[in-house]
């Protein structure tokens, strides 16, 4: 019965644990600057351990690359690789119309302490060749690229929340923060998610035809991009949009509301 106890405790402890988890999230610092952070969901003890971390952002295939990239985690070394369109579909994945930048900081020690909603600062970037038309988005772990890459490519982010010699690090990626999961260069980038999100709500979503848009205020114009920036659906003064004719796919829904905008990241499937 001792025994049972113990197990039952742990299982609990473990539970309360994941509980705990970060997501990632990419902000707009101006022009073709850019960073990704780490946004927890509770406060830490202030001797939480980063291990190492990993994720993924695409771009349209092209000239667009990102370059003089900047850890901002002190003395830690980030890699970035680039998986170019041509070499995905070498192997299978995608097709042929977008880039991987696979980023990455190998294992190593960080003590920091943050509270809830902080935005903790990992790597900062640049685009380059002003790209005027397409998004750049976190690639999702479900994802078909990522799935058929093994999971090489999946976000992640390994840590010790109660710092050396306590609990084994582990995994605690919770996923993509609302709203900041993307970004669209022109023309979506115009008042590019300058709207409080709480009051929009984009369902369902993946979809397999029509997105509704639910919110109090005024929608007076829809429109529906592909990953290339290219048009492909446009409504006024509708709150609902219909993918069903189209393939298969990663879409943004700009929403223009009350003289400012939204953007979110459509799954088709």
């Amino acid at each position: 019965m001792k025994q049972q106890y113990i197990l039952l405790i742990l299982s609990m402890f473990t539970s309360i644990c994941m509980a705990q988890t970060y997501e990632f999230a990419l902000v707009h610092n101006g022009n073709y600057d850019f960073k990704v952070v780490a946004i927890p969901n509770f406060d830490s003890g202030g001797n939480t351990d980063i291990s190492d971390i990993g994720f993924t952002l695409m771009l349209p295939a092209g000239t667009a690359d990102i370059v003089n990239h900047n850890g901002l985690l002190t003395s830690r070394t980030w890699t970035v690789q680039q998986h170019d369109a041509a070499f995905l579909t070498g192997q299978g994945l995608g097709d042929g119309t977008l880039d991987a930048f696979q980023f990455n900081v190998p294992p190593g020690q960080s003590i920091i302490t943050h509270t809830n909603g902080q935005q903790i600062d990992l790597i900062s970037f640049q685009v380059s060749n002003n790209p005027t038309s397409g998004t750049m988005y976190f690639l999702l772990n479900s994802d078909p690229i990522a799935t058929g890459a093994g999971s090489v490519l999946d976000s992640f982010y390994n840590t010790d929340l109660d710092g050396p010699g306590g609990n084994p690090t582990a995994d605690y990626f919770g996923g993509l923060a609302s709203g900041m999961e993307s970004f669209s260069f022109a023309p979506l980038s115009i008042d590019n998610a300058k709207i409080d999100l709480a009051f929009i709500s984009v369902y369902p979503n993946p979809t397999k035809g029509v997105v509704n848009v639910d919110t109090s205020k005024t929608i007076s114009k829809l429109e529906l991009y592909d990953v290339l920036g290219k048009l492909v659906v446009t409504k006024t003064n509708s709150y609902r949009i219909d993918l069903t004719q189209l393939p298969n796919g990663i879409y943004f829904l700009k929403g223009e509301v009350d003289n400012t905008s939204f953007t979110r990241r459509i799954v088709k499937q």
